[in-house]
C-alpha cells in the first residue's frame, strides 16, 4: 500500500535535504540532483518501506539511482556543446564511500556508547585488543566480548536498514 501524501510530504521535509546533498555530491549538478531527489521520493512512494527504515532505504535508493545514471551516461556517446562542456563527473567510488559512511554512522548511533568505543578503537583506529583494553581501562576479555556483541548487533541493525552484505 503506497504512502499517503502527508507521509510523502513528511519524508521530503525530513530527508529531502539529505538525499539532495548525496545526489549533488554524485552529480555535481543542481538540476540533476533535484531530478534524483524526485525519483528517490517517487520510489519511496511506490515501495512504502517500514517507517523505522526510511533513512536507510532512501540512502540505498539514492546510491542505486546514481550508479544507474552513471552507467547510463557511460553507455551513451557524449554530445559536445557549449552548454555541457563542464559535464558533471560521476564518481561511483566516492558515492559509495559517502553512503557507506552515512549508513555506518546511522547504525552506530543505535549501539551503546561502550560498544561504539570498542568498534572505533578496533576497526577504525586498528588498535590491538591489548591496546584497546588499556585505552578503555577494562580487561581484554571485556573488549573481546563488547566487540563480539557490537558486531552482532550491527549485523542486525544493517539488516533492518535494508543494507545488503
Amino acid at each position: 500500500m503506497p504512502l499517503d501524501d502527508d507521509a510523502i510530504t513528511a519524508i521530503y521535509r525530513d530527508y529531502g535535504s539529505m538525499v539532495r546533498r548525496m545526489a549533488y555530491r554524485g552529480t555535481g549538478d543542481s538540476a540533476a540532483a533535484d531530478d534524483v531527489v524526485q525519483e528517490v521520493i517517487l520510489k519511496v512512494w511506490k515501495a512504502a518501506p517500514r517507517p523505522d527504515n526510511i533513512a536507510g532505504y532512501l540512502a540505498q535508493t539514492t546510491r542505486n539511482l546514481l550508479v544507474d545514471r552513471y552507467r547510463a551516461a557511460a553507455r551513451r556517446p557524449r554530445e559536445i556543446t557549449d552548454e555541457n562542456v563542464a559535464e558533471p563527473v560521476y564518481d561511483v567510488d566516492e558515492i559509495d564511500r559517502a553512503l557507506d559512511a552515512l549508513l555506518i554512522d546511522q547504525a552506530l548511533s543505535r549501539l551503546s556508547a561502550d560498544h561504539v568505543a570498542v568498534v572505533r578503537l578496533l576497526h577504525v583506529q586498528r588498535m590491538s585488543i591489548t591496546d584497546a583494553a588499556t585505552t578503555l581501562g577494562v580487561p581484554e576479555g571485556t573488549v573481546k566480548s563488547r566487540a563480539f556483541y557490537a558486531l552482532r548487533q550491527l549485523r542486525v541493525i544493517l539488516d533492518e536498514m535494508g543494507v545488503r552484505r
